[in-house]
């Protein structure tokens, strides 16, 4: 039956989860999921981000169904990036997660940044082994993307509303989606960003450097 199937296929999944996130605890790597629709500047955050943590090494894993553009654009921000090209599939995996990990000298990094498929709604379904999963919104999609892709929110451990110099220019009411997000996941952390004017990366930036410090005793 195919609930069956599923339930077998993420039953792997969350057991290849496990095992990353225990390498990565070994080595003492912060490893952080970053989700979030296509266009909702997910690629543009992490180049922010690696630009300004520039006194730890970070390394970013980039999905995508096809290219590896993205990719590209980490590396010239100053970042290794390895991608994973899913074929079609719109989610990454923990599998996969763990074959790329296998590439990365885990010894020489503090912060691996996995960048999903742009996607709210099959990601959501699978673990990969990070620390911390973050879902990044933006204002042209609309106040109401909480209330759409519930399961994302709600399983999330922050939010990210990105593109904050566009309010202005749209009817986004900011309230009702921090409201919707607080309804969903009130313990999640809350970052607002906006990658032109360069608000809110230096917030998430030293959340990310204070998470590693934790996780490492430092």
């Amino acid at each position: 039956m195919r609930v069956e199937l599923m339930t077998d296929i993420l039953g792997d999944n969350d057991a290849a989860a496990r095992e990353n996130k225990q390498l990565f605890d070994a080595h003492g790597v912060l490893a952080v999921d970053f989700m979030g629709s296509p266009g909702s500047g997910k690629t543009s955050l992490l180049e922010q981000v690696v630009r300004s943590l520039d006194d730890v090494t970070v390394k970013v894993i980039e999905g995508d169904v096809a290219t590896a553009n993205d990719a590209r654009r980490i590396e010239e921000a100053g970042a290794e990036a390895f991608q994973i090209n899913t074929g079609g599939m719109c989610h990454l995996n923990a599998p996969m997660i763990a074959r790329a990990a296998g590439k990365i000298d885990l010894a020489a990094t503090d912060l691996l940044l996995i960048e999903n498929v742009g996607n709210l709604v099959c990601p959501a379904a699978f673990k990969l082994g990070a620390h911390f999963r973050l879902v990044v919104s933006s204002i042209p999609e609309g106040d109401d993307k909480p209330e759409k892709y519930p399961a994302a929110f709600r399983g999330c451990d922050g939010v990210i509303l990105n593109k904050l110099d566009l309010v202005p220019h749209s009817p986004f009411d900011v309230k009702k989606f921090w409201d919707l997000c607080r309804q969903l996941q009130p313990q999640a952390v809350q970052f607002a960003t906006s990658c032109v004017a360069g608000e809110g990366i230096g917030q998430l930036s030293e959340w990310l450097r204070r998470q590693h410090s934790q996780l490492t005793g430092g």
